[in-house]
């Protein structure tokens, strides 16, 4: 593959020699030989790489942290934001943040915690971008997800023109996504590089460092935040679960709830692969197979924390929830959980485990209960995968977890697949079928890969012809069609969600001229 030669010199002119590259070393640890990997420094080289591949009609990437999914073979210009890593403000008084797309969660969160405050992260992890943009995560349930939580935002359109949303196109302040005029705070999820954004911030009632002795992987906590309380229950059925869930929620009593299967648990509290399997061996004895949830309480002060702990005992009295001894009374085990769920460090360790590739298939929204019953059907057909040897063992169950106390849910049952093809297509099968028992019983609008998912014609007109929209924004804000590639994105890896394109662009007939190897 090859770009013009032209382009690649003008693009070398913006960032600099040092900063452009198609060497094959440099393209191997990128995952693809199909790439020329640039550098920006700041939004005025971002909006000037862009305009160039408008000008010669090359399509552009943008990533910045965490996990990254797109097909080689295509004309890419790689904009790796690695160099926009700066961590511009932290408003105590106004509560936000402001970030470039390369500062990630755990520089930010270490930063808020020392002065007593604390944001969403993104459930894909403290290792992705600190960016507010999308992102539903751990601690949704005390912070809102991560897209009601994007302030000002500073963004490049997909033909390199420079925009500044809310407070900041105003009076050049971070402090409010909106405003004057028409909010576009959707719109930006249509395509273009965010370069810069503020973000909410919360209270934190927690330590400003976490204690943390040991050696990586094998941390704990010395002491043990003594306002903090970590506990896992299981039920006799499902519906007391959700019973108890709502419940909850309706209390606001919880710094957070997640809804771990106890394979999630599993690979929390553990530091190798032998060990996780050991791990869920035992924790599944001791569950025996019933459905349960994580909670943490965190009190401002001791009576805080006691009548939290009250209200908690009542719910789980009233619908038969059971403590798992082995999180309760093991502090090094309640202290793991601790960390890695409010610092989100096991995100790894949870999606791939011992040897398995993961694949999904999830949901957001408010009919809780039929999303549970639905991704219940869909792990009885994934334990059928299993007794066959045709994906890797867990507990078989489902996951998610509250967000806004309980006014919002996400939920996910990973299948994770092996190299084998009779695997990935198990699993691929599998994931159709339950995406398409989703839209015929109008349960919901599941979220997949693009390998699983239905076709866009079909599912756009139940959700309000999304798609038609998609389009016209994408034809309005991208007419080149130069900011589209087909692919996926996990959440947080990537500073511009992108997605399909559905509208159709010109074709690219210009007369290439020399040109570099990708």
């Amino acid at each position: 593959m090859a770009i013009y030669k032209e382009a690649y010199q003008e693009i070398e002119e913006v960032v600099g020699p040092e900063y452009i590259t198609d060497d094959p070393a440099i393209q191997d640890s990128y995952r693809s030989r199909d790439l020329t990997i640039v550098m920006p420094a700041n939004t005025e080289q971002v909006a000037s790489v862009i305009k160039i591949c408008n000008k010669y009609q090359v399509t552009f990437k943008a990533v910045s942290t965490g996990w990254a999914f797109f097909p080689p073979g295509q004309e890419i210009v790689y904009m790796d934001l690695r160099r926009m890593n700066h961590l511009i403000e932290i408003n105590e008084k106004s509560l936000y943040a402001v970030v470039e797309p390369y500062v990630i969660s755990a520089q930010l969160h270490a930063e808020l915690i020392k002065r007593g405050l604390h944001t969403n992260m993104k459930g894909s992890g403290s290792q992705c971008t600190a960016l507010a943009l999308s992102g539903h995560g751990h601690l949704g349930y005390s912070t809102s997800t991560g897209d009601r939580n994007d302030l000002a935002t500073e963004w490049v359109t997909d033909e390199g023109e420079i925009v500044r949303l809310g407070s900041l196109a105003s009076c050049g302040e971070w402090f409010c996504g909106d405003g004057p005029g028409p909010s576009l705070r959707s719109i930006i999820r249509s395509g273009g590089i965010i370069t810069k954004q503020a973000t909410k911030l919360y209270h934190w009632p927690g330590p400003s460092r976490f204690p943390l002795e040991g050696t990586s992987p094998s941390y704990y906590l010395n002491p043990f935040p003594s306002n903090f309380m970590v506990r896992y229950f299981t039920f006799p059925t499902r519906e007391k679960l959700i019973t108890a869930e709502i419940k909850i929620g309706e209390s606001e009593i919880a710094f957070e709830l997640m809804g771990f299967c106890i394979s999630m648990v599993s690979s929390n509290i553990s530091t190798n692969n032998e060990e996780d399997f050991a791990n869920l061996e035992r924790l599944t004895k001791l569950t025996r197979g019933r459905p349960g949830f994580m909670v943490i309480l965190a009190g401002n002060f001791p009576e805080d924390l006691d009548y939290k702990k009250a209200v908690l005992d009542q719910i789980m009295k009233e619908n038969d929830g059971e403590s798992l001894k082995a999180v309760e009374d093991d502090k090094n085990v309640e202290g793991t959980l601790l960390f890695q769920c409010t610092r989100i460090t096991g995100s790894i360790r949870e999606t791939f485990r011992a040897g398995g590739l993961f694949s999904s298939v999830m949901i957001e929204g408010q009919r809780y209960t039929q999303h549970v019953t639905w991704l219940e059907e869909a792990a009885v057909r994934k334990r059928e995968l299993m007794k066959k040897g045709l994906i890797v063992m867990d507990d078989g169950q489902q996951f998610g977890w509250g967000e806004e106390m309980g006014q919002l849910g996400h939920s996910e049952i990973f299948c994770r697949h092996t190299t084998e093809p009779a695997s990935w297509n198990a699993v691929i099968d599998w994931g159709k079928k339950t995406n398409r028992i989703a839209v015929d019983n109008n349960i919901c609008i599941p979220l997949s890969s693009p390998t699983m998912a239905l076709p866009i014609d079909e599912v756009g007109p139940l959700a309000s012809n999304y798609h038609i929209w998609y389009g016209k924004l994408k034809k309005a804000f991208d007419p080149q069609g130069v900011g589209e590639l087909t692919g996926f994105s996990l959440s947080g890896s990537d500073s511009s969600a992108r997605h399909t394109s559905i509208y159709d662009t010109k074709e690219k007939t210009a007369k290439r001229v020399g040109g570099r190897n990708f």
